[in-house]
């Protein structure tokens, strides 16, 4: 449509332009309707990335920091950047928290077993429980990387040579997902098409703007003269085109009544629309997507390298006390069994909340219920080292994510080291609420055997393609005890509003102290905002202390309000 095109039927166009755009997500679900909306300009953009804030000069100020996760580090690293004299006490004996790669040599502790890691060792034989992928536009965290020197590489996060495998539809018959793709749009265009010709659309989109958006439908949909949807190259082929006269059979298209009742498009588990199919067009991910080389923890590690001995490992936090001054910490030695005190005027306290409320401290009411507004994802992975990279070889799989109705629910190909002979494979990750409680119940070895039970379904022959099995629940990792924060509308309005305020002098961050919940780079965006406050806090209190004196005003008066 022309841009400097008039309309003159006023609130009709916005009327017209509900109807299509409601039109467009009956037909292509959710995103489509998202992806609409931003090309016509309905959407805001946000704000490029800013780096972190200038605040006032710490001069010495102690800052207390309880939890080395993200927030916790960049929150230090920002702050010592600035003269404050930060201290970090974390209850691992590693810094990252759910920033972690396992390798060959590494343990799994959760609260009731331990597994070794076996995998042979090298620089991409690794895992990673947590997060896994960096978008684009997270340019908080990735700015970090640049910073830090941790070196990033294209990960392919949605890959249309993956498979699609429901046990409901199509026989259980896997799908390569290029086919589902394909055959969805061909048959969402031929609707579209045929109701642009029945005349289903308002007036102020002329005639003009329907022959053009008929033409747009034909090409996005592979439709024929007769705006029929017959089946496309695109959606793979029987045969391939070759040499000579092998110009190639593609596929028939697959069977609409299935592609509707199958999960491809929708998650019925957790009862949302974007499945599959539309994974790729969601905000937080992108068809290739960045990794740290050698695994997520290489930022974390890089963290820690840079903050040294700001950080104190083993330091398990017992209680947190509000002082006239500050802060009170009690902290024991994971390793001796002593009992420290820590003491500050600010404290950041990035604790994930399941733990939060188990340690004894002196919240005021209003903070202590918040701490239970809100529910934790009890996500949970499983890995396999594979002694040859049959993805490759046998299915012609490079990076991307295999997706079934079963209980793992995704497979995971590294796209790292591609051709290498051996690969670590991700044999499950999990969220939905049902089958991550069954998921924690089991042993770690019953979790691998049904995996791989689950993982013949795509991968026939699986059994004897992958071994040396390793799972991560974490609703059993202990100073995590969940996956990422999930806040459900009342808790925004509510519990999320009261922490944000914070607690005296105490302040929260991490992932679930912002919009971009389950990401790391929610828990910089966070970091930065505590920054923020204690520089007010810190400038507010240098402006009072300089005010001059009244005439009531004695020297040596205590101005605490």
């Amino acid at each position: 449509m022309s841009a400097d095109r008039q309309v003159t039927k006023g609130s009709t166009d916005n009327f017209s332009r509900r109807r299509f755009i409601r039109l467009v997500g009956r037909a292509g679900g959710a995103a489509a309707a998202y992806h609409t909306m931003a090309a016509m300009g309905l959407l805001p953009v946000p704000g490029a990335y800013a780096g972190a804030p200038a605040i006032a000069p710490g001069d010495g100020t102690k800052v207390l920091i309880l939890g080395a996760g993200i927030a916790g580090m960049v929150a230090a690293y920002e702050l010592g950047k600035l003269g404050y004299q930060c201290r970090i006490l974390e209850a691992r004996g590693r810094a990252g928290g759910r920033n972690w790669s396992l390798r060959g040599g590494d343990k799994v502790e959760e609260t009731d077993s331990t597994q070794s890691v076996t995998w042979d060792e090298g620089t991409n034989m690794y895992f990673n429980p947590g997060p896994a992928r960096l978008p684009n536009h997270h340019q908080g965290i990735l700015s970090y990387c640049r910073e830090l020197g941790v070196p990033v590489e294209v990960m392919i996060n949605d890959n249309r040579s993956a498979y699609f495998q429901d046990d409901n539809v199509y026989g259980g018959k896997r799908l390569r997902a290029r086919q589902v793709v394909n055959d969805s749009r061909g048959f969402v265009a031929e609707l579209a098409a045929k109701a642009i010709n029945r005349e289903t659309l308002d007036d102020p989109i002329s005639t003009e703007d329907k022959e053009a958006l008929r033409a747009l439908l034909k090409q996005f949909g592979a439709l024929d003269k007769d705006l029929v949807y017959r089946g496309s190259g695109r959606a793979g082929y029987t045969v391939p085109p070759g040499a000579g006269d092998q110009s190639g059979k593609p596929n028939e298209p697959i069977d609409l009544r299935q592609l509707l009742i199958s999960d491809f498009w929708r998650d019925k588990r957790d009862g949302v629309v974007a499945g599959p199919m539309l994974f790729g067009e969601m905000w937080h991910h992108q068809a290739t997507m960045m990794q740290p080389i050698g695994g997520m923890g290489r930022i974390g590690e890089a963290f820690a390298r840079r903050l040294g001995s700001v950080i104190t490992c083993n330091a398990e936090v017992q209680q947190i006390r509000k002082t006239g001054e500050g802060v009170r910490v009690v902290w024991r030695d994971r390793v001796t069994g002593a009992e420290s005190i820590a003491e500050a005027p600010h404290l950041i306290c990035t604790i994930p909340l399941p733990v939060l409320r188990k340690i004894d401290a002196d919240f005021s009411p209003d903070v202590a219920k918040a701490l239970y507004g809100v529910d934790y994802v009890q996500a949970g992975k499983i890995a396999f080292q594979a002694e040859r990279r049959f993805w490759e070889l046998d299915d012609n799989i490079y990076g991307g994510i295999s997706w079934t109705s079963r209980d793992i629910t995704q497979m995971w190909y590294p796209s790292a080291d591609l051709h290498h002979q051996k690969g670590i494979l991700v044999g499950a990750y999990v969220w939905s609420a049902d089958i991550c409680k069954a998921f924690a119940a089991k042993s770690p070895a019953q979790r691998i055997a049904d995996a791989i039970v689950d993982g013949e379904y795509i991968h026939p022959g699986y059994a004897k393609l992958v071994g040396q099995g390793v799972s991560v629940s974490w609703a059993k990792i202990p100073f995590s005890m969940g996956g990422w924060a999930e806040w459900k509308p009342d808790g925004r309005k509510g519990a999320y509003r009261t922490l944000l305020k914070g607690d005296g002098p105490i302040l929260f961050a991490g992932e679930h102290m912002s919009y971009v919940t389950g990401w790391q780079e929610g828990a910089v965006r966070s970091a930065h905002l505590v920054m923020e406050e204690i520089g007010r806090r810190v400038q507010e209190k240098r402006a009072t202390s300089s005010a001059p004196r009244t005439e009531l005003e004695l020297p040596g008066m205590n101005r605490r309000n």
